[in-house]
Order: structure tokens, then C-alpha cells, then sequence
């Protein structure tokens, strides 16, 4: 299997580099098609082992390792794809990982990587919107009929299977008035915040949102009264026992019980300000720090299991990915300078260097 590998690897560099003429224009026309044959062929197989490599970088986090919060962000980041080539590879690789079939169909060229992008894709959507998800009978039925189509031909089967899925999608009322304006840089930017706050909503959600929020803040009538303050006033519990805390009042606590996993709101306040909202994984094997914004979580670097409590010197901002990755085992990458030996020699993490990160 090894040696099959190395051979098929010997040709496509042969092919790719020291074979080919100092001019094409002194190849004859079945020399020409002849070499092009070959090209597209080594092209495929190309294909399928980056699809493969993703899905082993996928498996092992090796893409969380090196700082990115996603593979996306790997692919386009790291290997230079640009987003719609690193999406649809990504897209096409899961879709051999959820359906090995589909693996034989790209090795033998009959399914193109646009066509498994397409599939994988219109799985994905349709397990998202609808109660009862694509099964993998289904998938391989979707996949048989697309051999041998051209891609738009199967963006149509797909839009029909669609219609078939979800055939009343129709406006309950179509007399809805339609709001629609131009946007500048700086809406825009301010949508991309919130979406990074709040997720993927769409164009309605995110509209609803900002009303909701703005009225609740200038609205008299749904008005909350407010009687905390951004920090803690220490003299209105400096007579309460800390076990008290949590039936005092949870946003006056300066910390919480040891088995609480409740982070007081200043602290939050304190580690978006040091984070500016970023995740603050950095990675060990090439000391690139997280770019990710996206829904940022409030963690525990030392966990709570292991004696951690929610003070601003143990809560940092971690993407989901990271956060995910974390585990069980304190890895340097995720406890910052200083906290790994801080915590194995007993002493409380101290972040005081990482306030500029």
C-alpha cells in the first residue's frame, strides 16, 4: 500500500515538474491531449489526499492546536485556499467521513468535489430546518443521482429534493411590508459585531434585536430598574460570610463560592476589556494567538474540579472551538505566560502580564 503510494506520488511530481516540454507549443495535438489527461487525472488524486489530510487534521485538532478556531480558518489561512475553495473542500471531506461511498465516487472522478460540496451542503441545511434529518439511505440515493450530471444539473435535483422535503414554504402573509436601505462601513462593521455576539442571525433576527435592545433602554414603559452598579460596593456585604454570597446578591459578590461556576458581572466586564473581545488561546507549537471574536465563552483556566473559582485572575476568553479542545489536561496554551508553572507549583495564576494580549 506504501510502496503504491510512493509510486503514484513519483508520477504526479514527474508529471508536474521534469517531464514537461521547455514549450508546450512543441507538443503535437495527441501529445497535448495525452498530457492534459494526465495532468487531470494527477489533479484528482491530488484532490482526494488533501480531502484526506483535512479530514486527519480534523480528527487530531491539529487546527486548534495551531490557534485557528475553526478548519475553515486553517484552510484559508494556513494553506491558502481562498473561502469558497476551503469551504467546499471542507464540505466535500465531510461528506466522505458521513457516507464512505462517496470516497470510491471522487477517486474514480464519477462525483466532482463540487458536487459532494454541493450534497454535503444541502444535507446540512436541510438537517438544520427540518425535524426529521437527512438519513444516509437518502444520502447515497442523492449521491447515485448525481454521477455523470453537471453541477447545475445537480443544484437542480437539489432544489427539488427540497420542494419535495418542504413543500408548503410559502408566505402566510405576502402582503408583509418590506424594509430595505443602503448600508455604510460603519453598519456594517456594527452587524458583524453582533453577529459575533449573538451568532448567525439572519437579516430579521438581527433587526428585531437591535429594536428590542434600543427600546428597551430609551422606552419608559419597559424600562428595568437597575440597582447594581458595574463594580462591587464592599461595603454593603463586608459583614456577610461568603457562603451567604449567592443569597445576598450575586452581582454585588467580589467572588463566588468556591463551587460556584457564577462569574460576577464586573469580572466579566474586566476580562472582556484585557481580551478586546478575542480569544486568548495561544498556540504552543507556533505561538500564533486565536483571531476568533465569534461568541466568545467565559472559562476557567484553572477548572473548578481541580480548585479554580470564578476571580478575574482565573476567567479568560475562549472561542467554542477552544474551549471544546480544552479537556481535561492544562495544557500551557490555554492557562497563558506564567500560569502553568504558577499552577503546578501551587501559587494563584497571575495575569497581570497578559493584559496587552
Amino acid at each position: 500500500m506504501r510502496q503504491n503510494e510512493s509510486t503514484q506520488a513519483s508520477k504526479i511530481k514527474n508529471i508536474s515538474t521534469g517531464q514537461l516540454p521547455s514549450s508546450l507549443k512543441a507538443l503535437s495535438d495527441s501529445q497535448l491531449q495525452l498530457r492534459i489527461r494526465e495532468l487531470a487525472r494527477a489533479e484528482q488524486r491530488l484532490t482526494l489526499q488533501v480531502l484526506l489530510h483535512l479530514k486527519e487534521i480534523s480528527d487530531r485538532k491539529l487546527h486548534a492546536k495551531l490557534g485557528y478556531a475553526s478548519l475553515w480558518e486553517y484552510a484559508v489561512k494556513e494553506l491558502g485556499y481562498c473561502e469558497a475553495s476551503a469551504s467546499s473542500r471542507i464540505a466535500a471531506m465531510r461528506l466522505m467521513v458521513s457516507v464512505p461511498e462517496a470516497r470510491t465516487q471522487i477517486e474514480n472522478g464519477k462525483l466532482t468535489l463540487s458536487q459532494a460540496a454541493k450534497i454535503q451542503q444541502f444535507i446540512r441545511k436541510e438537517n438544520q430546518a427540518s425535524s426529521e434529518p437527512i438519513t444516509k439511505k437518502e444520502t447515497k440515493a442523492i449521491i447515485q443521482a448525481s454521477l455523470g450530471s453537471t453541477i447545475r444539473e445537480t443544484q437542480r435535483m437539489l432544489e427539488a429534493k427540497a420542494q419535495e422535503r418542504r413543500p408548503s414554504l410559502i408566505a402566510e402573509n405576502p402582503n408583509q411590508p418590506t424594509i430595505s436601505f443602503q448600508a455604510d462601513e460603519e453598519t456594517l462593521q456594527m452587524l458583524e459585531r453582533l453577529r459575533e455576539l449573538r451568532g448567525n442571525l439572519g437579516a430579521l433576527e438581527l433587526f428585531k434585536l437591535s429594536l428590542k435592545t434600543t427600546l428597551d433602554k430609551l422606552d419608559p414603559l419597559r424600562k428595568k430598574q437597575k440597582v447594581i452598579s458595574s463594580k462591587p460596593d464592599l461595603s454593603l456585604f463586608a459583614q456577610k460570610l461568603k457562603d451567604d454570597c449567592l443569597d445576598f446578591d450575586r452581582y454585588l459578590c467580589p467572588t463566588p463560592p468556591k463551587s460556584s461556576r457564577f462569574i460576577p458581572q464586573w469580572i466579566r466586564i474586566e476580562v472582556a476589556k484585557r481580551s478586546k473581545g478575542q480569544c486568548e488561546y495561544h498556540s504552543p507549537l507556533s505561538g500564533k494567538r486565536c483571531e476568533s471574536r465569534y461568541r466568545v465563552q467565559y472559562d476557567h483556566i484553572i477548572p473548578i474540579a481541580r480548585g479554580g473559582v470564578g476571580t478575574l485572575e482565573n476567567i479568560q476568553h475562549l472561542c467554542g472551538l477552544h474551549n471544546r479542545t480544552k479537556g481535561v489536561q492544562l495544557e500551557p496554551a490555554y492557562l497563558g505566560t506564567g500560569l502553568a508553572a504558577n499552577h503546578s507549583e501551587g501559587r494563584a495564576p497571575n495575569l497581570s502580564t497578559q493584559s496587552d494580549r
